[in-house]
């Protein structure tokens, strides 16, 4: 048999590309049986890259729909719920969606407002269907409504002056 016949026998053995058939059986010293060896331990190898491969593949697609799944699952939950600005009435009542956006546009501007309306008497009321109750930030009375101390003058006798260093 010459060189073309033995290559040709290793293709259809094996399964190899001519061209691999080739390189094998000349790097093997034109040993037919060597030669099969090789191209046999080469296909098991690429057998393995390839389930390596195809179960990182499949394990990326899995974990981008996971990702996808809680992200939707996120949206949602902001759609679904609301914040309500409130006084003496609820003056409006917004998504959380909208909420989250304008602190990220607004959050400069944002943050003193809500800080100082909070000390005016507005309440923000979180509320919907994921909340087991009305999560509420701000005071139940307004800063000024609060318990003043009476600084008003009252002038006192010298007899009844039982201050700190006037004990009797």
């Amino acid at each position: 048999m010459n060189d073309f016949e033995n290559v040709s026998e290793l293709v259809n053995k094996t399964g190899a590309s001519f061209e691999e058939a080739r390189y094998a059986y000349e790097a093997c010293g034109k040993d037919m049986v060597s030669a099969a060896i090789m191209l046999e331990k080469a296909r098991s190898s690429r057998k393995y890259a390839n389930t390596a491969r195809n179960k990182a593949r499949e394990s990326f697609a899995k974990n981008r729909r996971t990702a996808a799944f809680h992200i939707r699952g996120f949206f949602d939950k902001l759609c679904r719920n609301s914040v309500s600005v409130c006084g003496s009435r609820e003056y409006f009542r917004v998504p959380l969606i909208g909420a989250l956006l304008c602190l990220i546009l607004l959050g400069e501007l944002l943050v003193p407002a809500v800080l100082i309306s909070v000390l005016c008497g507005v309440r923000y009321v979180f509320g919907g269907v994921d909340f087991p109750k009305e999560f509420v930030f701000g005071f139940t009375k307004p800063a000024s409504s609060a318990v003043t101390p009476d600084y008003s003058y009252t002038p006192c006798d010298d007899d009844s002056d039982n201050g700190f260093f006037n004990k009797s």
